[in-house]
């Protein structure tokens, strides 16, 4: 994919934590010129000043554009309104940005914009790597895209007559010349959860965990306060969890910087709250902690059940995650050999974004 003008539509706002919509910005953005459409920042007050659009420069070719919707509770509104403010909308982004026409409109959000027809470009993207609720507007912007790619089968309604690509998270592969990082703590032993924080982490579990290993070191990397993923806030359970001996948080760090700490660890975790009617289907933090070679505990995971072991230790349960830990302690140094670090790594180097947006090409061509 080169020299095409994209437009990548996010539900999460550009900010210091990346996920795949960023990540995809980011790669897409080496060899086409890329626009990063940020959720709406509020409603127009006064419909004469319209949408207020606003650009930022990240790169030469990548620009993350903001903009206000000119009606607030837009989704509420009756289908024949909603679907008019939103042409208007996607014609004075179009315009405040001087770009008549796109190649490419690429879009994770099927909640804004469902209806793609809006814009003026010569193919549609609808992208998913989540869970959404409302069904009604993903059905929509499914049948109005030329293309629709998802992280999983899983995810999608069954009733879609659409030829659906499977493409799973890709990987963010650093610079190589990575030095470890002087990780907080006093055990030697240290164990790693990469995330966010705020509405993810289960935290009663880690508290668990930090009781019944206390010479293991719980290190927390991402965001625990309002930040571009979340807005859930710092909670009671967190700041209990905060006064624990053995749990450090870390706090939020660029995506660039994430693989030194992780390195500078032992042990990767994933500690997933079960919410009701979500699945744990996947995670882009996976191929993070493959890359650093070491083992990792996680929760099973629809799209990786009956995965390789040598890679990551799945469990159903609470009781069964603590026994596994408890195995990898013991026996970390053959689980962590140099053998079965070279074979995680090489799971992950073949998953990155330039492999995923190469596949996206044969498959969406």
């Amino acid at each position: 994919m080169q020299n095409k003008t994209i437009l990548l539509i996010s539900p999460e706002p550009w900010g210091i934590n990346f996920v795949s919509k960023h990540h995809y910005s980011n790669y897409l953005s080496k060899e086409n010129k890329v626009y990063f459409l940020n959720p709406p920042s509020g409603f127009s007050k006064n419909l004469f000043k319209g949408i207020q659009c606003k650009t930022e420069k990240i790169t030469e070719s990548l620009t993350v554009v903001n903009y206000l919707n000119l009606l607030p509770r837009l989704n509420e509104l009756p289908k024949i309104i909603t679907s008019n403010i939103y042409q208007k909308q996607a014609k004075a982004i179009q315009k405040e940005i001087g770009i008549d026409h796109f190649d490419i409109v690429w879009s994770f959000d099927p909640n804004r914009f469902f209806d793609q027809a809006v814009w003026k470009t010569e193919k549609t993207l609808y992208h998913t790597v989540d869970v959404h609720q409302n069904k009604l507007f993903e059905d929509k912007i499914i049948n109005s895209s030329d293309v629709v790619l998802s992280l999983s089968e899983s995810i999608l309604s069954k009733k879609v007559d659409k030829k659906i690509d499977i493409i799973g998270h890709g990987f963010n592969q650093p610079d190589d010349n990575i030095m470890q990082k002087v990780i907080p703590g006093n055990n030697a032993l240290k164990a790693v959860y990469l995330g966010n924080v705020s509405n993810l982490l289960d935290l009663k579990r880690l508290k668990t965990l930090s009781i019944k290993f206390p010479k293991i070191d719980f290190i927390i990397i991402g965001p625990y306060r309002n930040s571009n993923l979340s807005h859930a806030g710092l909670n009671i359970e967190l700041d209990a969890i905060k006064k624990l001996p053995n749990v450090y948080l870390i706090g939020e760090i660029p995506a660039d910087e994430i693989q030194p700490y992780l390195r500078s660890c032992q042990i990767n975790l994933f500690i997933i709250k079960h919410r009701e009617n979500i699945p744990l289907i996947n995670s882009h933090k996976l191929m993070d902690y493959f890359y650093t070679g070491n083992i990792t505990l996680a929760d099973e995971l629809l799209d990786y059940k009956g995965f390789d072991r040598d890679i990551m230790i799945q469990t159903n349960t609470s009781i069964d995650y603590i026994k596994e830990l408890e195995i990898i302690v013991k026996n970390l140094s053959s689980l962590n050999s140099e053998e079965l670090k070279k074979k995680r790594r090489t799971y992950a180097i073949a998953n990155t974004y330039a492999h995923k947006i190469l596949a996206i090409e044969n498959e969406a061509p």
